[in-house]
């Protein structure tokens, strides 16, 4: 028999990756539906296939699934592996026989509470088309000393109860690793329990490191991705949920924009809102909880004509978290947006020192909005004092009118 890999709670990191390749037979997906009873005609007769729109017969997706369960059982973590969860999409179909690349990688680890998500994709060996993408949330293992008083004296209520209240509230963070949303992750990581989402970039390692903080890779404005982040949750309930991810900040007026760009700023605004949204409703802590997210003065406050797309997306947002208020306030759940002026980071990172200056001399507060302002107004609609505030866009201006 095979022996599984085995990898401790100190070995795993995200980023470790594993890969090989399978011979997938014919012998292989008809042992396959035997085993399971799934023998549909597509999977298991070769003359019914030819006459459907595939031309051939294709693999079982649970079959896919199965070599991912593969990867996770016995190379990545290996032993001491339990699934928890599947979230899983096929693009295109996967013909046998075949030969199949199989790469693991691990999108999230948590070493505190031994969980984290392993992202697996299934490949044509020779094309390297993609025919699975399959994301498995799981734990691990480890034998646990249990004394003889703890065996048999069950918790109270009392005690159960005291255990749950000491629990941290969760939160999630998009664009976790942009200039703001490192900076609120940071500032949040000592008061709750962290999940920051993040795409194609990465956290910093030295946020990584805080205590409390789960990284995950998804795209939020994918389908399918609100499967991704609850499969890393495990059931647990969802306190807040901070936006501060967007598609940048395209320069130009209205008339000379692409559409596909009016469609991926307006998206953030409303429909991935929506989404987000609608998670946390679903999944929200038995206390309620918080939506705060993050816009800008350049929305309904002063649009920006050379930033028109923007300003458009942001003032959309804006009429998204006043319209879910009353919606979301069945739960408990508040929503918010905070709106601050020109802040040097993210997107406006590059500017010159003249152009902060003159920036700086339009605000009568005599300075330009800070990090820090963003993230004690953050701070302030995630508490117990902002329970009663929902559906308002704080606009830190420094005075502006």
């Amino acid at each position: 028999m095979p022996e599984a890999q085995l990898y401790s709670a100190e070995d795993l990191r995200t980023g470790l990756k594993f890969a090989h390749e399978v011979e997938i037979t014919a012998e292989d997906i008809l042992t396959f539906a035997r085993l399971t009873g799934d023998q549909n005609p597509l999977h298991v007769d070769a003359d019914y296939a030819r006459t459907s729109n595939y031309q051939g017969r294709i693999a079982h997706g649970a079959f896919q699934v199965g070599l991912a369960s593969a990867v996770l059982g016995m190379h990545l973590p290996g032993k001491k592996v339990l699934l928890g969860t599947i979230n899983a999409r096929f693009p295109r179909p996967l013909y046998f026989p075949v030969k199949a690349k199989v790469s693991g990688e691990i999108a999230s680890w948590n070493a505190q509470t031994l969980g984290g998500q392993l992202k697996v994709i299934v490949q044509e060996a020779i094309s390297l088309a993609t025919t699975a993408e399959i994301f498995m949330g799981f734990t691990l293992h480890e034998e646990r000393k249990t004394s003889p008083a703890e065996k048999s004296t069950p918790l109270s209520r009392d005690q159960s109860a005291a255990g749950q209240t000491a629990e941290r509230k969760l939160i999630l963070v998009t664009g976790a690793s942009g200039g703001l949303g490192t900076e609120m992750v940071a500032a949040l990581a000592n008061q709750y329990d962290l999940v920051a989402v993040v795409n194609q970039q990465l956290l910093d390692a030295s946020v990584r490191r805080l205590p409390n903080v789960r990284e995950v890779q998804s795209n939020i404005s994918a389908p399918g991705f609100e499967e991704q982040i609850l499969s890393l949750l495990g059931g647990q309930p969802i306190y807040g949920l901070i936006h501060a991810a967007w598609p940048g900040a395209p320069r130009g007026g209205l008339l000379q924009a692409d559409d596909d760009v009016i469609s991926s700023q307006l998206a953030f605004g409303t429909t991935v809102t929506v989404r987000l949204a609608r998670m946390l409703f679903e999944n929200a802590h038995p206390d309620g909880g918080r939506f705060v997210a993050v816009s800008s003065t350049a929305g309904t406050f002063k649009p920006y004509l050379p930033l028109g797309v923007y300003s458009l997306a942001k003032a959309g947002l804006e009429h998204t978290i006043r319209l879910l208020a009353p919606e979301l306030a069945r739960k408990k759940v508040t929503i918010n947006a905070v709106s601050p002026s020109f802040l040097p980071v993210g997107i406006n990172k590059q500017v010159s020192e003249r152009q902060m200056m003159v920036e700086s001399a339009t605000i009568p507060m005599g300075r330009l909005c800070s990090v820090a302002d963003v993230v004690g107004s953050v701070e302030y609609l995630l508490s117990p004092q902002a329970s009663f505030v929902s559906g308002q866009v704080l606009m830190l201006t420094g005075g502006q009118l």
